[in-house]
């Protein structure tokens, strides 16, 4: 049974949504703690929530458990029913924020700019601009053509790690 406004008993649920900036405030005390860096917070109509972190040397397991105790352990479930869901970005999703570029210099990416071009290579750096070191085969002169491409930050729709499997 779910509780109204009053906090009585009642078969229809009512829970209050909780902010975003109040998941953000908890999940960054605790992940700064551990020596993270956050990449995101989402928290839906129905309050769904997900808190996605990560550092240099990746996410363990341990840590997740850490940041969803420390966040459920201040929010109170009897006025703010949720779901919470924490755990590292992945691999295959986009990057969000610049520590998550920093994290990937000297790996191979693939940038789809806001123009629609697509360029994979190496990341080179990444501050007021994107540095992409890009290879290619020149038929002719059996050759390799290496360029760097320098893409604004403005104009980059999407980053994202490729992966390799050897």
């Amino acid at each position: 049974m779910g509780r109204n406004k009053e906090g009585a008993s009642s078969p229809f649920f009512y829970y209050t949504m909780i902010s975003k900036e109040k998941v953000t405030e908890l999940a960054l005390e605790k992940i700064t703690e551990l020596g993270y860096f956050l990449v995101d917070v989402k928290v839906s109509a129905t309050n769904d929530i997900t808190v996605l972190f990560d550092k240099n040397d990746g996410v363990v397991v341990k840590d997740c458990l850490n940041v969803s105790r420390y966040i459920e352990g201040n929010l109170d479930r009897d006025i703010e029913d949720y779901q919470l869901t924490v755990c590292s970005p992945g691999i295959d999703k986009a990057f969000v924020v610049t520590e998550q570029y920093q994290k990937n210099i000297g790996r191979d990416v693939k940038v789809k700019t806001t123009a629609g071009e697509k360029i994979k290579g190496k990341l080179i750096s990444f501050d007021e601009e994107l540095v992409v070191e890009t290879e290619t085969k020149q038929k002719k002169k059996k050759e390799l053509l290496i360029k760097q491409i320098n893409i604004p930050i403005d104009k980059i729709k999407e980053t994202k790690l490729i992966i390799k499997f050897k």
